[in-house]
């Protein structure tokens, strides 16, 4: 976002005034990890003038080593104070521009999502809100390895000590349990207490379904791009402050077998900020024919969706039957199986939102967010129907197909790019044939003494 050079002189007193000492500035790989470079403050100048450049080719599906020169510039607009740093320092998420012509660089993900919001506002004059379910087991436990003849993982609620008094919790029992059988809560409000100070606003939390330390955080709704932001930040706060508790973080979909997979639900409408377009009065469950088309485009897009919302391989080990997670491209009302939800508990039926549940953590909310979206536009553009039932993928593989074969929606308002996807499709490509070369722990079970 751009400031006035007034603006821009005030806030730099403001942060003189505070103390600062460092400037940090973060910003997203393409598949959605966070990466930071740190600055001394007296270097506020050199920053907002110039940028700061980094290596794109040192990060996954940005740059070759021989063209790999990025920008980083501040968005001076998402100013907060890490409370992680010792020393005061005022952060910010960046945008990346290309150095030869100062333009965003057609791979930045975070200005896909921004580019997004415009989209919807000059086509549809409304804005798209989300609210993002963060899923995550809290780990006591933790250790895995690999190597040519090894391969293993040990995790786990607790270390296993004679003297640690456990009050278990019966399996698939842990939703909304109360203490002591809920031993996080205390962690949890100190992550709410973080998110707040970083101006992420929270619903609630609780502990979920899995009984081994799953719990969720709820956002609020927000707009499309601060929505993308606050997943990405939550991420980090979330790992740092449970760090601070000597708890270890996942949101791997599946990290337990036979246990509750970690989702990432989007709850969203499109409209404003006290109406919704997917309200209508005398249509079933209050449904109009916008949110029913919108709807429509993002089932018919699912099976494509799925190589950007749930882009790893541990990702199709969650979408099975049996744990509340969707297999097939089906909405209903009420229901916790199926991809798209209709809350059947809203009091205020003008704010009627949709629930797509079939997205997973490990996905760049960046990406993840806008693909949703162009999904459900084009279904209203297209007045297409949620009729047609589809399985949905069963592995990274048929999810990349299906993206080969159906990535025309995305392409509207050129906001993603062949040059994006394919890139995004060679990192994953490369990551499953990663994990599909290595020996699994089970084919022991199976064929070793055959």
């Amino acid at each position: 976002m751009t400031m006035k050079k007034q603006d821009v002189t005030k806030l730099k007193k403001k942060l003189e005034n505070l103390g600062v000492r460092f400037i940090d500035l973060k910003y997203p790989s393409l598949i959605g990890n966070l990466h930071h470079i740190t600055v001394p403050f007296e270097r506020f100048d050199w920053i907002i003038e110039s940028g700061v450049g980094v290596d794109g080719s040192s990060l996954p599906g940005y740059k070759l080593v021989e063209q790999g020169d990025m920008l980083l510039f501040p968005d001076l607009s998402t100013l907060f104070f890490d409370p992680f740093f010792e020393q005061k320092t005022a952060s910010f998420l960046c945008s990346i521009h290309s150095p030869d012509k100062l333009v965003p660089y057609r791979r930045d993900p975070r200005n896909l999502a921004m580019k997004t919001a415009e989209y919807v506002r000059k086509e549809l004059n409304v804005e798209a809100y989300f609210l993002t379910e963060l899923e995550f087991y809290m780990l006591g436990h933790c250790n895995y390895g690999e190597g040519s003849g090894y391969s293993f993982y040990e995790i786990g609620p607790e270390k296993e000590e004679a003297e640690h008094i456990n009050y278990p919790i019966r399996k698939k029992g842990g939703y909304h349990v109360g203490p002591p059988q809920d031993n996080s809560f205390n962690i949890r409000n100190s992550i709410i207490e973080a998110l707040s100070r970083c101006g992420i606003k929270s619903k609630y939390h609780h502990h979920e379904v899995g009984e081994k330390g799953q719990v969720e955080i709820e956002l609020v709704f927000e707009p499309l791009a601060k929505a993308a932001d606050d997943v990405f930040m939550a991420k980090y706060l979330i790992k740092c402050v449970s760090q601070k508790y000597g708890k270890w973080v996942t949101f791997m979909p599946k990290p337990f077998f036979d246990e509750p997979g970690n989702g990432m639900h989007f709850h969203q409408y499109l409209g404003r900020k006290n109406r919704s377009l997917f309200y209508s009065a005398g249509k079933e469950y209050k449904l109009s024919e916008t949110a029913l088309n919108y709807i429509g485009g993002i089932l018919r897009h699912s099976r494509a969706l799925c190589a950007i919302t749930n882009p790893s391989t541990n990702s199709y080990k969650r979408l099975i039957p049996g744990f509340e997670a969707p297999t097939y491209t089906d909405f209903a009302y009420a229901s916790r199986t199926t991809a798209i939800r209709i809350p059947g508990y809203l009091k205020n039926k003008r704010m009627l939102d949709v629930e797509y549940r079939i997205p997973d953590a490990i996905a760049n909310p960046y990406l993840a967010i806008p693909a949703v979206v162009l999904a459900g536009i084009d279904g209203i553009k297209n007045k297409t129907k949620p009729e047609q039932k589809e399985r949905l993928p069963s592995n990274m593989y048929e999810a990349i197909g299906a993206l080969k074969k159906d990535h025309e929606f995305l392409m509207q308002g050129e906001i993603f790019s062949m040059d994006l996807l394919e890139s995004w499709i060679e990192v994953k490509t490369k990551q499953l044939e990663e994990v599909h070369i290595r020996p699994h722990p089970h084919e022991f079970t199976l064929y070793f003494g055959a």
